[in-house]
């Protein structure tokens, strides 16, 4: 049994763990970086994200070049579930090469001074008067390990192996609902050639069809090929992404190739699409990244969101350390500083994807068709931005809405919660004793959301 004692454990080498673990060296913990990748593996995802420039800037590091820099993504091209009609939307971010990028954040986390333990799975928390205060594991030989901590930071993606195991008296948890996880696969093959739903070569950006109540994307790569895949929301009776990925191949033989250089789910088959867990933090305990929901409630990009919230939640457990303080109402700062920012953006968002995971097909297609929904709306909701509306743009949508008021006025009163969403966690309570009374009233305005869909389900498992 090999005994250490640091500052700052983080559990996951991922975007937000490494984010974590450099801010955290970098301000003067001792800090020790768990994966069970081999470190050379550390980083390597069949997937993409649309990375913003402000995330690479809220780290203070360069934005990808070189090999590392797979794509300039400035374009979104919008389907609606029946393919027939289409808007454009305006992004601006990059599409990196997932491994050097990952090797790159993991590097900046060493050279701050953070050691890194590889292949090393953790078997439980540690823990005492109800704090967590360390961790046990298992090695690449099978040794096992212990190690303590002031604090311990869950990293570890959806599977979230340390958050799921700790009791309530350490960490409050609000679980999940299987319409709010989205199943993910894609496939790598040639791009052959383009057509009115497949992209060109040097389209900048990628094409996205709203189907199944989730979404199915087409990504133009480097070399002539295109990455295509969907990602599926787990509702009763979902459809297999595996089948409706190969099943959209084989409807264009011409387009797309029949070679497959690489197919998966990624790390994990499953995203968290919803807004952030309530509680980030808990007695010497911190969530970053998927283990605490940190994802974009529509495109299910993690990248930023995880390393804005790994360099807040550095900041906040190093002050708390400094303090002798590491208790939930010590590092309840850093809940307050992402939900009060970054985080006022995601609840925004999600109460248009249980709009558009809800409504009938047609009424989607309907938005589309009419011009209900669009670029305006998209191009901030896939960029982390909120909206609003002149009475000019809100005429305009009326005139066009001529025989669909009642989808117009759902549309609205969604947009009207979206907005109270907002404003709600922007005003997240710095004191933890008002923190109830925020639950309760983030309860109120999920409810009556699921009213105006004529949806009978809960927030949480």
């Amino acid at each position: 049994m090999i005994k250490d004692t640091y500052d700052l454990i983080v559990v996951g080498a991922g975007s937000g763990g490494c984010a974590t673990a450099k801010v955290a060296a970098e301000q003067g913990l001792k800090v020790l970086l768990l994966d069970k990748r081999k470190k050379d593996d550390i980083g390597d995802k069949l997937t993409f994200d649309t990375i913003p420039v402000y995330a690479f800037e809220a780290l203070g590091i360069p934005i990808p070049e070189g090999d590392e820099l797979d794509k300039r993504m400035l374009k979104l091209k919008v389907f609606s579930p029946n393919w027939k009609y289409s808007f454009e939307a305006d992004l601006d971010g990059y599409i990196a090469q997932r491994r050097l990028l990952g090797q790159r954040l993991l590097k900046y986390a060493m050279d701050a001074g953070c050691t890194l333990l590889p292949e090393t799975e953790v078997i439980d928390p540690i823990m005492e008067r109800d704090f967590i205060i360390g961790i046990r594991c298992r090695g690449p030989q099978g040794t096992l390990g212990e190690y303590r901590a002031k604090i311990v930071v869950d990293a570890s993606g959806i599977l979230a192996v340390v958050r799921d195991r700790l009791p309530h008296s350490v960490y409050h948890n609000e679980g999940i609902i299987p319409e709010d996880t989205v199943f993910c696969y894609r496939e790598v093959r040639d791009l052959l050639g383009s057509s009115d739903i497949i992209p060109p070569h040097d389209y900048p950006g990628w094409y996205c069809g709203l189907q199944n109540r989730g979404y199915f994307w087409n990504v133009p790569q480097d070399k002539g090929t295109i990455d295509i895949g969907c990602g599926v929301p787990m509702f009763p009776n979902h459809p297999d992404p595996v089948k409706v990925t190969n099943e959209f191949c084989a409807l264009h033989p011409d387009k797309i190739g029949k070679k497959v250089y690489a197919k998966g789910t990624g790390p994990t088959p499953c995203l968290p699409m919803r807004t952030c867990q309530p509680e980030l933090v808990g007695n010497g305990f911190m969530l970053v990244g998927d283990a605490g929901y940190q994802v974009s409630t529509n495109s299910g990009f993690g990248v930023p969101g995880s390393i804005i919230a790994g360099k807040l939640a550095a900041e906040v457990a190093a002050s708390a350390i400094r303090k002798g303080d590491v208790s939930r109402k010590s590092l309840w700062e850093y809940n307050v500083r992402y939900k009060k920012g970054f985080g006022a953006t995601r609840p925004f968002a999600d109460a248009f994807r249980i709009l558009f995971q809800n409504v009938p097909v047609d009424e989607v297609n309907t938005c589309i068709e009419l011009g209900l929904v669009g670029s305006k709306e998209f191009s901030a909701l896939w960029s982390d931005r909120t909206f609003d509306y002149t009475i000019k743009e809100l005429i305009a949508k009326l005139i066009k809405s001529k025989g669909h008021i009642g989808l117009l006025l759902k549309l609205f009163l969604v947009f009207l919660i979206a907005k109270r969403l907002e404003k709600l966690y922007k005003k997240f309570p710095s004191d933890i004793d008002d923190f109830n009374l925020w639950m309760l009233k983030r309860t109120f305005l999920y409810m009556r959301l699921f009213k105006i869909l004529g949806l009978k389900r809960g927030i949480a498992s």
